[in-house]
C-alpha cells in the first residue's frame, strides 16, 4: 500500500462528518463501526476523482430496494494500489472502463440511498480487495444489490491518505 497523503480531496470544501471505524484515533477498524468517511456537501457538487485510476463500476442501488445502502456509487481503483467507493451521489458522469485524472469530475454529491441529509460517503479499499458483487438485501427481502464488496481486512481509513485535515 502507498503512504500517507497519496490522495486528493474528492470535494473543494471539506468537513467530515462521520469519522472511518468503530472507534478514533490511529487504530480505527471498521469492525462495527463506519465504512468509510462522511463530508458535508449540499446538492449537488461535483465529486473529483482522488488519483488517476480506471472506474471499475457504477450502479444504483435504489433499483432494487430504495433508500438501502449506497443508493447511487461510483468504484475507482487508482493506480496507486487503493481503490475507493463515492456513494449517495445524484449524477454519475463517468462509466466502467473509462480511465480518470486526478482532480477531474466523476459524480455529483446527492442524497440517494440509505442517507439522512445529502453528502458525500467514500469508502476506500486495498485495491486488490474490492470488486462489484451482488448480494441479497438486508433491508428489502427477495431483492439483490450489486455494488461494491470487501472483505473487512481490506478496508482502510481514508483520512491516512488523504492530505491534513484542518477542523
Amino acid at each position: 500500500l502507498p503512504g500517507a497523503g497519496v490522495l486528493s480531496w474528492p470535494l473543494s470544501d471539506i468537513f467530515v462528518t462521520q469519522e472511518f471505524g468503530a472507534k478514533t484515533g490511529p487504530h480505527r477498524t471498521y469492525a462495527n463501526g463506519h465504512s468509510g468517511t462522511d463530508f458535508r456537501a449540499r446538492t449537488p457538487l461535483p465529486v473529483f476523482a482522488m488519483a488517476d485510476g480506471i472506474v471499475m463500476g457504477t450502479g444504483n442501488t435504489d433499483i432494487a430496494c430504495p433508500g438501502a445502502s449506497f443508493g447511487q456509487w461510483v468504484l475507482i481503483q487508482y493506480n496507486n494500489g487503493l481503490s475507493s467507493t463515492f456513494a449517495h451521489l445524484s449524477l454519475i458522469k463517468v462509466s466502467q472502463g473509462q480511465k480518470v485524472s486526478r482532480g477531474e469530475t466523476v459524480a455529483y454529491t446527492g442524497s440517494t440511498g440509505r442517507v439522512t441529509g445529502p453528502h458525500l460517503h467514500v469508502s476506500l479499499y486495498a485495491a486488490s480487495g474490492v470488486k462489484v458483487q451482488t448480494v441479497p438485501s438486508i433491508s428489502c427481502p427477495n431483492h439483490i444489490l450489486t455494488q461494491p464488496i470487501a472483505p473487512i481486512n481490506a478496508y482502510l481509513d481514508p483520512m491516512y491518505y488523504l492530505p491534513p485535515y484542518k477542523r
